[in-house]
């Protein structure tokens, strides 16, 4: 009896090793790569028209895709850029009266200030554009500089605001509390 449960295991043994080799050789049959040795066309071409055409590919590929950051702009075209971004941060952190008032909306105070702070951005964006400047890097310049002064607007705004209503709590009488 030993023997044929040996025998059986034997069998099975056996059947789960050609499973496992022709699993394998189907595998390498489906994932074969291409022999590209055996795959040749041969074309006459004309080295003159074939140069030709390839120097205006690169041409053409080149005017599509401006890689200009404003690391590569002149000087002057750089000192122009911070100026206006130095203006545009100097207008969003400007200290305002309305900022100091208990009774106002914090949003309507930070979007007249970023409406009247746009025309630096307006400004920033025409020098980028003058020099040159890649597309993106550019839109993406003026996004980022919009967002951090943006936080920041609104930030000193919630802590002017929240000064004010400490100072009016502390003395009821010299400013009105927030309704």
């Amino acid at each position: 009896m030993n023997i044929l449960v040996l025998g059986v295991e034997m069998k099975n043994l056996i059947f789960v090793i050609v499973l496992v080799v022709a699993g394998i050789g189907v595998y390498n049959l489906v994932n074969k790569p291409v022999d590209e040795t055996n795959i040749v066309e041969v074309e006459a071409v004309d080295v003159e028209t074939s140069e030709a055409k390839k120097g205006e590919i690169e041409t053409t590929e080149a005017e599509d895709e401006n890689l200009k950051t404003p690391a590569d702009m002149s000087e002057e075209g750089q000192t122009e850029m911070y100026g206006f971004m130095m203006e545009y941060n100097k207008c969003m952190m400007e200290n305002k009266v309305a900022y100091h008032q208990a009774d106002v909306n914090t949003e309507q105070v930070a979007g007249e200030t970023l409406d009247g702070c746009e025309p630096h951005l307006g400004n920033l964006k025409e020098v980028l554009v003058k020099n040159e400047v890649n597309e993106n890097l550019r839109e993406g310049m003026v996004i980022t500089l919009r967002q951090r002064a943006a936080r920041k607007l609104m930030s000193r705004i919630m802590q002017t605001q929240a000064a004010t209503l400490m100072a009016a709590d502390a003395n009821p009488l010299a400013a009105p509390t927030m309704p």
